[in-house]
């Protein structure tokens, strides 16, 4: 397995050639981070108020990435082709995933609501559940699309599972009623990953959407899934490694590994390139890294329980009216870059 780093930088998704993430900027915050790896080129994008792209989806010939500048909600397409960028700014939240058709995440006002926009009119709308509520990711299922979050109080949220039409007019949506903190991650239309506190402890935890088979992963010390294939064998996150260092987490079948010198996580796993990407701090400097052909090696097992929740049916109520997301002329810097093996790294 190859380890690949590069400096004062964090990758939290790819698709093919294109990456994107954030690169910090030292006293100055962080601004977000697009790789062409075809052009060999990176992106610096923005004025350095904290912009970050968490999602990256290839859509034609351009490229449609999500996440937030400051406070506000971010939405932006880039053409691999031309190399020209457009920047969108949304009202004050956050764009956790995208699709070629929408993107999701939470819209902040007295509360967080759920905010869905299309990415082709660069509008959105916001539902509001009796709580805080917001998604992490969505995936199409053939007849519409399935998103997962959370929802409830700071502390206590549940995981959410919301089916949609194809217009992602909401059909149905239940929380987990766990009576600790549980919420969901990531989800690929077939399972959804996450975490679940019990005793003050966190857990990984899947979800299997069809029957809601929901099946803990368990071990001493802190684990967080991000990501779960296609078959629900292969898994990414982090988790405790001695000391209570958080970790890249690796786990396939059951059979978990630990990576990483310092503070470290899987952000996004490639099923296609069997390359998982993320970031590592070390020696008070932080790196994005980018594990080639990752594997699960010599490590630990699990031991797994299927835990059956009471999913309770979840009401939504939408806000009416559209929220626009505004063309924004950010500043672009073009970069050059060069992944470097990680024994090279100081």
């Amino acid at each position: 397995m190859q380890a690949e780093g590069l400096f004062n930088s964090a990758i939290f998704a790819s698709d093919g050639h294109v990456l994107t993430g954030r690169v910090f900027s030292e006293g100055e915050g962080y601004q977000a981070l697009l790789l062409d790896e075809r052009r060999r080129i990176a992106f610096l994008i923005g004025d350095k108020r904290d912009e970050s792209l968490y999602s990256v989806k290839k859509c034609g010939g351009n490229y449609v990435a999500a996440g937030h500048s400051g406070e506000r909600s971010l939405l932006l397409i880039y053409n691999s082709t031309s190399g020209v960028i457009s920047s969108f700014l949304g009202p004050e939240g956050i764009l956790w995933q995208v699709s070629c058709e929408y993107a999701v995440g939470g819209l902040r006002e007295n509360l967080w609501r759920l905010f869905i926009v299309e990415v082709a009119k660069r509008r959105g709308r916001a539902y509001s559940a009796d709580n805080n509520i917001y998604a992490y990711s969505l995936a199409g299922t053939g007849g519409g699309y399935v998103v997962v979050g959370r929802v409830g109080e700071e502390g206590k949220y549940d995981g959410f599972i919301l089916w949609t039409d194809p217009y992602m007019k909401p059909l149905k949506a239940i929380r987990s009623g766990w009576k600790e903190n549980d919420y969901l991650r990531y989800t690929n239309g077939r399972w959804a990953a996450g975490r679940m506190e019990i005793g003050g402890d966190s857990e990984g935890f899947l979800v299997k959407l069809a029957g809601l088979e929901s099946i803990l992963y368990k071990r001493p010390g802190f684990d967080y899934f991000r990501f779960v294939s296609s078959d629900g064998l292969f898994i990414a996150g982090e988790g405790d490694g001695q000391n209570q260092v958080r970790k890249a987490l690796l786990v396939h079948n059951r059979h978990g590994s630990l990576l990483g010198e310092g503070f470290s996580a899987v952000r996004f796993y490639d099923e296609r390139s069997m390359n998982a990407y993320g970031y590592v701090y070390k020696e008070w400097r932080a790196y994005a890294f980018r594990l080639r052909h990752s594997h699960v090696e010599s490590g630990f097992n699990y031991l797994t329980e299927h835990k059956p929740l009471k999913w309770k049916s979840l009401k939504l109520s939408a806000k009416r009216g559209s929220l626009e997301l505004r063309e924004q002329n950010f500043p672009v810097s073009e970069v050059a870059y060069t992944w470097e093996e990680c024994g090279k790294l100081p």
